[in-house]
């Protein structure tokens, strides 16, 4: 009997204690913050993945920024480096401008350097364009030329 009230006091102790923190999880879909636009293969085995992010909420005040993010993998889905074009847009439902286009970039092997990131922009489109090579005894032994563009529509939205 001692037994049977003891298993039960524990059931209900773990019911108390640990289900609730399940709740806290919500298992309803959301939409991601980001969202991914294709994946590149190079004939290696490497490969990149292009998203693109929100940068500031889109509210109806006319202006959107959005990032567009170049994501390089190794053939041993190690990342290698990134590179990021971040542009702003005012639109108003019939044109749209690109009022700002700021390039960036992340190296994390640093076998892989950027030897050219160039930002521009004309009408209602942004365009970075990026070098990376990759150097072996510093002899570059791979170069990847990479552009990046942001275009806006007059209703704001960013492909």
């Amino acid at each position: 009997m001692k037994k049977a009230i003891s298993c039960i006091f524990v059931i209900m102790l773990f019911c108390y204690t640990i289900l609730p923190t399940f709740s806290q999880f919500s298992f309803a879909t959301t939409l991601p913050t980001s969202e991914t636009i294709v994946i590149e293969h190079y004939a290696n085995g490497d490969y990149a993945v292009i998203t693109m992010k929100d940068a500031s909420e889109k509210a109806n005040t006319g202006t959107v920024t959005k990032s567009k993010y170049y994501d390089y993998y190794d053939s041993s889905n190690v990342l290698q480096w990134t590179i990021q074009l971040t542009a702003t847009f005012t639109y108003n439902g019939t044109t749209a401008t690109c009022t700002s286009a700021t390039p960036g970039h992340t190296i994390y092997d640093t076998s892989w350097q950027v030897t050219k990131e160039t930002a521009s922009r004309s009408g209602a489109t942004a365009t970075g364009e990026f070098t990376i090579k990759k150097y072996v005894l510093g002899i570059p032994v791979k170069t990847v030329n990479k552009t990046l563009t942001l275009t806006c529509s007059p209703n704001g939205t960013v492909t």
